[in-house]
């Protein structure tokens, strides 16, 4: 290397012989402190990233003192037992049992959201009207504790080592680009845009291919579809078949053929 710069250190320690020449120390700001933490940067971690998560619990919110003397338990018709409004265990034989389950306690309390652990060790939350497209009233329905569900980032608090989520169906997807990182200012989205076109004029055209009628003298031949095949299966005998035209044109056949009732 430069072995002049030791003759500079050397000189600016003669000239200051008292002076602390390093660099004054600065405390990391919290965004610095998260990044060294848990070996993430901006790059890697942001609003909007789709991760892994894991369900770590469910979190509910206790019934008050208001709440439980106008709490209205709703009973079964169907098995004749009462449900809690609250936690809606509906295992409770008389309505007696549910106000019991008040006083004692034991009641959990109205479902909020969905408590997560992400691979980096990052604490992470689902409110419960983030979790699906769906109006959910009981977040177990869902999902279960140790599963592994995909989400998207909405919030992350750094300070908190905590990050907000959301594992809508539509968010996941993304379709009107809300959550994605900006692109390179080089990317090409005209090209993108006429890809995606033609994919999607490709698969219309696919759908729309239908059958050739042929003339073909068999007794297992028909001019018929896949669907109307599957109905003309349901009353035949296992191991019979059906010759029909084919969508590849006509210098094909399909046949279809009765495994057992339903498979084909």
């Amino acid at each position: 290397g430069n072995k002049s710069i030791t003759l500079y250190d050397i000189r600016a320690e003669l000239n200051s012989r008292y002076k602390d020449l390093r660099t004054p120390f600065q405390s990391a700001n919290p965004e610095e402190l998260f990044d060294t933490l848990t070996k993430e940067s901006p790059e890697t971690f942001y609003i909007g990233k789709l991760v892994t998560c894991t369900v770590v619990g469910i979190t509910r919110r206790k019934p008050q003192g208001e709440q439980l003397d106008s709490a209205n338990p709703v009973r079964n018709d169907e098995t004749g037992l009462w449900q809690c409004p609250f936690c809606l265990k509906n295992d409770f034989p008389e309505l007696s049992d549910v106000w019991n389950h008040f006083d004692a306690g034991a009641c959990p309390g109205t479902a909020t959201g969905v408590k997560l652990r992400l691979d980096n060790g990052i604490s992470g939350y689902i409110h419960i009207k983030n979790l699906s497209d769906k109006h959910v009233s009981n977040p177990e329905e869902r999902v279960s504790i140790g599963q592994l569900i995909h989400c998207r980032i909405t919030k992350i608090d750094v300070e908190r080592f905590s990050v907000d989520c959301t594992s809508k169906s539509s968010d996941l997807a993304d379709k009107n680009h809300e959550w994605r990182p900006p692109k390179d200012p080089y990317y090409d989205q005209e090209a993108e845009d006429k890809d995606v076109r033609l994919e999607t004029d490709a698969k219309k055209i696919k759908q729309r291919q239908t059958y050739i009628k042929r003339v073909i003298v068999h007794p297992a031949f028909h001019n018929i579809s896949y669907a109307e095949a599957e109905k003309c299966m349901a009353n035949m005998d296992q191991g019979d078949l059906i010759i029909r035209p084919s969508s590849k044109g006509v210098d094909h056949l399909t046949i279809t053929w009765k495994v057992a009732d339903k498979i084909y």
